[in-house]
């Protein structure tokens, strides 16, 4: 039996207050003073996906005249059940799904086979793996001499643009990113112990030295791993999640080289302050241009 979500309950009753209005969602927003983002994520919770504020549904609730007292229990079990659930994809009835054997005899796909050495399945378990760690502050020095590696980075503070993905559990990463070993140009491994440590301080570095973000509103996963499965992973990864570092305003991995005549990044448009930067040219999108970027992505997430 599927398990009950309290969250998709919400988005059914915030949803049906703003049919009998007629309002569309971007009317709701006005009326309600949010983001249309804001409000599309309020109407589309379920599990898995970023949970609306308390602010935000006693918003909703107030404008379309329903009693905040039936819908506030819900949000708070769904928020209970979200702390307790590592993220991740999930079939439709919330349980994890490795993927099966294909089946010539047209069995259904519970009776497949099932391969956990099947390439996907193995990058699969370590993508969970990564989800599943505990998260840390970034600003926080690593203890971890880990070589290789996969990590994630976690937004949860007020950066309006950032607030369909900002939440205390840590669902949705702005940036999923590897760590490989050094080799030396003529063969052979250089000794790469402490390169995982290395490149998060260099991200934090980044993320301190810009003007509109603060780094203790950042949180990281991370996962020493064999470098066999990080390409595998980081594709699932990115391609279940839609990091918005990865995919919109990317850049934030790339070395500022003084001197450099080249264009700055989109990351370094959309926040400016990184050492060296300013010597660059701008980019080719405007940072108007890349916070509407931004927002339409949240968006389209929402609404998937």
């Amino acid at each position: 039996m599927a398990e009950r979500d309290f969250l998709a309950e919400l988005a059914a009753e915030l949803t049906q207050a703003r049919a009998a209005k007629r309002w569309s969602v971007e009317r709701l927003a006005r009326e309600c003073g949010l983001s249309r983002t804001t409000a599309s994520q309020a109407m589309n919770a379920r599990r898995g996906r970023p949970v609306p504020s308390v602010e935000t549904v006693i918003a909703i609730c107030r404008v379309t005249g329903v009693d905040s007292r039936a819908c506030l229990p819900l949000l708070e079990q769904g928020r209970d059940r979200e702390r307790l659930t590592a993220p991740g994809p999930r079939a439709d009835d919330g349980s994890r799904q490795f993927t099966r054997e294909p089946d010539a005899t047209g069995s259904s796909e519970l009776d497949a086979p099932f391969n956990p050495l099947r390439p996907e399945n193995l990058e699969r378990s370590v993508q969970w793996a990564l989800e599943s760690a505990p998260p840390v502050p970034l600003a926080r020095e690593l203890q971890s001499n880990s070589g290789c590696g996969i990590f994630a980075l976690y937004y949860t503070g007020p950066f309006d643009l950032y607030q369909p993905v900002s939440f205390p559990a840590c669902l949705t990463p702005l940036y999923v990113g590897t760590v490989r070993a050094p080799w030396r140009r003529q063969g052979g491994q250089v000794d790469g112990q402490g390169g995982m440590r290395r490149r998060l301080r260099t991200y934090g570095q980044s993320i301190d030295q810009c003007n509109n973000l603060n780094l203790p509103d950042f949180q990281t996963r991370y996962l020493p791993v064999e470098e066999m499965f990080l390409d595998g992973a980081e594709r699932l990864l990115i391609g279940d999640h839609r990091p918005v570092w990865n995919t919109v305003a990317t850049g934030i991995g790339m070395r500022v080289v003084r001197g450099s005549q080249g264009l700055r990044t989109r990351w370094d448009e959309l926040h400016p302050g990184r050492a060296g930067v300013e010597a660059l040219r701008p980019s080719s999108q405007s940072a108007d241009e890349i916070r509407t970027a931004v927002r339409r992505h949240f968006e389209d997430d929402t609404d998937a």
